[in-house]
């Protein structure tokens, strides 16, 4: 076991944070000797180990012990630990030494040294206020390449290694896998004919137009795309009066595009409603021309194949009465259960999260940018937000719009695939889960984004990834954090599964023996147990 110590409000953060990285742990007790502690504030006398990775930017006992100087570092910047590049967001410190005693060669972030037989890893900055920051705030657009957190767990990783420090992980991805990947489709326009004349269709009609003879010129159409625009201009009156079929069918399209890969649809339960803003005011475009039941039948249909129907919300973000209402006007239309919400628009506030735990869902998968690809709350995996009891938040990295949209990333279809390729390296490396997000509209006439799905789901084949509806991969990261770590009379840590419904994946463990040492890693499946002589 590893032991930890904290400050009395930051309990809540440590154990979400060591969900994430699944290690064997425990508060440090009074008198118990650890292999390691990790700390952000002054370590108690009565806590003996022999490595101490103590973190925080205000001056402890120990920098007063070699007469370290502390200067404040503002908020907002990189920095190495452990060779680790990563954003730090909250205050932080770098470390002078005018003794010249010790190796502050790594920008002077963090320091080793050894007092009364220990060996202590300083480190600038308060490990468990970055994580809160994460789970919370969050990273703005500038920031949308960095996994953040998980940076923050592979230079603990590293200094743990660096100092012959055995611990036992279990990853965060299924055993047989690298990583997961959910193929998920916000369903906003469910059929032209329903827009009849509108700004949408105007918007269509002009994009499909003059924008595609645009895009043409500047290289971003090839000659097939801009008749295959052009072509569904002019047949834009026949599809409003019933003599051609109707090129919006999402449904029938991410059926044949997603093919044996499964995929998750968010389906908007009520027509015609805008919503609340987080602003307060109202947008009249944000409201859509169908609802739930509108679909029933392809919903049926969808769900017959497997896939999963999940809620695109509207105010379920703000209001907990209107969460389970809209939950349950797509459950009765599809005539199965709801598990899981994406806010329409990624509206979303500091309470959102607790509003739909309390509502009863598994999962919200708004975390996301509208403007950029990335990490939002620096991690790809699936977490608890601070404040919820059951709900799981599993970010969206990968969105259509975002990448291709002029107003927003405006990116080629090279460069969009280019963009994505850092995303699905990380989770090769690190695991976790590739949320990805391609619109109703986005394989047929004017956006014509299917070219660039075919690119990036055969980037995504090449890895071969665990496809799973969003609602199995929560399945997946919840046994996971169930599973238990004890210490036995002997000294040992003993590991414990709990059951899982037949299908579901194990995980993998690991033995990290350090940098001197070598790597196990063995297979636990749900129902298993495992012990381990570190």
């Amino acid at each position: 076991m590893i032991g930890v110590v904290a400050g009395p409000d930051d309990w809540a953060i440590v154990r979400e944070f060591f969900q994430l990285f699944k290690i064997a742990w425990e508060p440090a007790a009074s008198g118990q000797y650890y292999r390691a502690v990790i700390t952000n504030i002054e370590l108690p006398a009565d806590v003996k180990a022999d490595v101490v990775v103590a973190f925080g930017s205000a001056r402890q006992e120990i920098d007063r012990a070699n007469e370290v100087i502390l200067v404040a570092r503002p908020s907002g910047r990189q920095t190495e630990v452990a060779g680790v590049r990563t954003w730090l967001h909250r205050h932080s410190c770098t470390f002078e030494c005018p003794t010249g005693g010790l190796d502050l060669s790594s920008g002077g972030v963090e320091y080793s040294t050894g007092l009364a037989g220990c060996v202590w890893h300083r480190v600038g900055y308060d490990l468990f206020a970055e994580v809160r920051h994460l789970l919370t705030e969050g990273q703005g657009t500038e920031q949308a390449t960095w996994p953040s957190l998980d940076l923050h767990i592979e230079a603990l990783k590293q200094i743990l290694r660096n100092n012959q420090v055995t611990f036992v992980e279990v990853e965060p991805r299924p055993s047989g896998f690298p990583f997961i990947c959910c193929l998920t489709h916000d369903i906003d326009f469910a059929g032209m004919r329903r827009h009849g004349v509108d700004r949408t269709m105007a918007g269509f009609l002009s994009r499909a137009s003059l924008g595609t003879l645009r895009d043409l010129v500047n290289g971003r159409r090839t000659w097939s795309e801009a008749l295959k625009n052009l072509g569904g201009v002019l047949s834009w009156p026949l599809v409003l009066l019933g003599l051609k079929s109707d090129p919006w069918r999402p449904f029938d399209d991410y059926s044949l595009a997603d093919a044996s890969r499964s995929s998750t649809f968010f389906v908007v339960p009520t027509r015609n409603h805008a919503g609340v803003s987080p602003r307060g005011d109202v947008e009249p475009t944000r409201a859509v021309r169908y609802q739930a039941d509108d679909v029933r039948d392809e919903l049926a249909a969808a769900a017959a194949e497997g896939r999963e129907i999940a809620l695109h919300g509207l105010d379920a973000w703000r209001d907990t009465t209107d969460a389970v209402r809209e939950c349950a006007r797509v459950g009765a239309a599809s005539g199965r259960p709801v598990s899981g919400v994406r806010m329409h628009w990624l509206y979303f506030d500091q309470g959102s999260a607790r509003r739909l735990d309390e509502a009863g869902f598994d999962y919200d998968s708004t975390s996301g940018y509208n403007e950029a690809v990335g990490y939002r709350a620096g991690t790809s995996q699936a977490f608890m937000p601070p404040g919820c009891t059951h709900l799981l938040e599993i970010p969206l990295h990968i969105m259509d719009t975002a990448l291709f949209f002029p107003d927003r990333l405006g990116l080629s279809t090279a460069e969009g695939i280019a963009r994505c390729e850092p995303i699905i390296m990380h989770a090769r490396n690190a695991g976790g889960a590739i949320i990805v997000n391609w619109h109703d509209r986005s394989l047929v006439v004017e956006r014509q984004w299917g070219r660039a799905y075919d690119a990036l789901l055969a980037q995504l084949d090449a890895h071969a990834p665990w496809y799973a509806t969003v609602r199995d991969a929560v399945e997946w990261f919840r046994w996971r954090r169930a599973i238990a770590f004890s210490r036995t009379s002997d000294g040992k840590v003993a590991v414990q599964a709990l059951a899982a419904r037949p299908g579901l994946p194990g995980a993998l463990f690991k033995v990290d023996r350090g940098s001197a040492g070598h790597t196990e890693s063995h297979v636990l499946a749900p129902a298993s147990a495992l012990v381990v002589q570190l």
